[in-house]
């Protein structure tokens, strides 16, 4: 199973080399053999890890996927408030999106989400990934459910922010500029802070808080 930080600089230039080849070629329509071509090595060398292309899409999703949530998972975790726990999230999403964007590497993690729509596959190992993280979130508002006036809304307001992301990926997938990206996660915080009972907690002395 392939997990972040456990990948060769070859298996890594072939996740990235397979996803371009799913984009030029359809992913219906091409082979193992394209994409270890296009990664520079024979099919045959492509066969050797992966024995058929929803496995390689679905190993690859799963390493992207690992790799750049675990950023906003340890984000979230280092705050004990839900404000900035989510305040960190979004800003963490935003960075790494914005940082691959810059790496002219897109959103590679998000092609193989649309893949996974196709693909039976692929999509058992999205849901997977995508309720290991849902189920983290709400956790998170189960946790920190005192600062909240109701505790009715945790649920709602965990799949608030999940949908939060979405739209921010979809934004900074159409070109919107990265500073403004973080001015409409700040705008998004003022729904939770509406929630709360005492608003966002002051930040101390030092705090590193974007000011986009």
């Amino acid at each position: 199973m392939i997990e972040a930080g456990n990948v060769t600089p070859k298996i890594e230039r072939l996740f990235d080399q397979c996803v371009k080849v799913f984009l030029l070629k359809g992913y219906e329509t091409c082979t193992l053999d394209d994409i270890g071509k296009a990664a520079g090595c024979s099919g045959d060398c492509v066969k050797e890890h992966f024995t058929s292309k929803q496995e390689l899409a679905a190993a690859a999703m799963r390493w992207y996927y690992i790799k750049y949530s675990r950023h906003m998972r340890a984000e979230m975790a280092m705050h004990q408030d839900i404000y900035s726990a989510m305040e960190a999230v979004l800003f963490a999403f935003i960075e790494i999106s914005c940082d691959q964007v810059h790496a002219n590497k897109g959103l590679f993690v998000r092609t193989f989400i649309d893949i996974s729509n196709v693909d039976e596959f692929v999509k058992n190992s999205f849901e997977e990934l995508q309720n290991d993280w849902e189920h983290q979130v709400l956790d998170k508002f189960k946790q920190c459910k005192l600062e909240l006036k109701d505790d009715a809304d945790i649920e709602v307001l965990a799949h608030y922010f999940l949908t939060v992301i979405e739209g921010l990926y979809e934004l900074i997938k159409y070109g919107t500029p990265c500073d403004l990206m973080y001015k409409v996660a700040v705008a998004s915080l003022g729904v939770l802070e509406a929630h709360m009972k005492t608003g966002q907690p002051k930040k101390k002395k030092g705090s590193k808080k974007k000011s986009k």
